[in-house]
């Protein structure tokens, strides 16, 4: 049986073992270290971020647990804790056609995830016009 949270040292190690990197604090903004900052760019471009607390024994609520697994992680429970206890990355399905795209990773996902645009229309747009969407996208939140 699992338990209903990880600590968040368990938490550290599954982004260890996943591939995770860890962001220094100068390229993530801010001098505070309350968390660490984890990145992953996945084989399709797109790219997880995540936080976890300094304080390894501790553990999220099961409800937070939940949201960091579904929204940071990207990886079922069931999944995290397979990782854990293998010592294997979490298995991602592989992109089904090789999409080259011209944008940073950043201006891709603000595209297909919060401007819910398709494949062939982040192909249409040119780096600049693309760039520029992403950016009063950013600018309007």
């Amino acid at each position: 049986m699992t338990p209903s949270s990880p600590t968040f040292g368990d938490i550290r190690r599954f982004l260890k073992i996943d591939g995770w990197r860890e962001l220094p604090p100068q390229e993530r903004g801010g001098s505070r270290q309350r968390h660490v900052f984890f990145e992953k760019v996945l084989a399709d471009g797109h790219v997880l971020r995540a936080k976890v607390s300094h304080a390894d024994p501790k553990s999220p609520t099961p409800g937070r647990w939940r949201q960091i697994a579904r929204h940071e992680l990207e990886a079922e429970p069931d999944a995290f804790w397979e990782c854990l206890r293998s010592g294997e990355p979490v298995p991602r399905p592989a992109p089904t056609e090789e999409i080259q795209y011209e944008h940073p990773a950043w201006v891709l996902r603000i595209l297909s995830r919060s401007l819910h645009l398709s494949d062939a229309e982040i192909s249409a747009l040119d780096p600049v016009e693309a760039e520029a969407r992403a950016r009063t996208h950013w600018e309007q939140r």
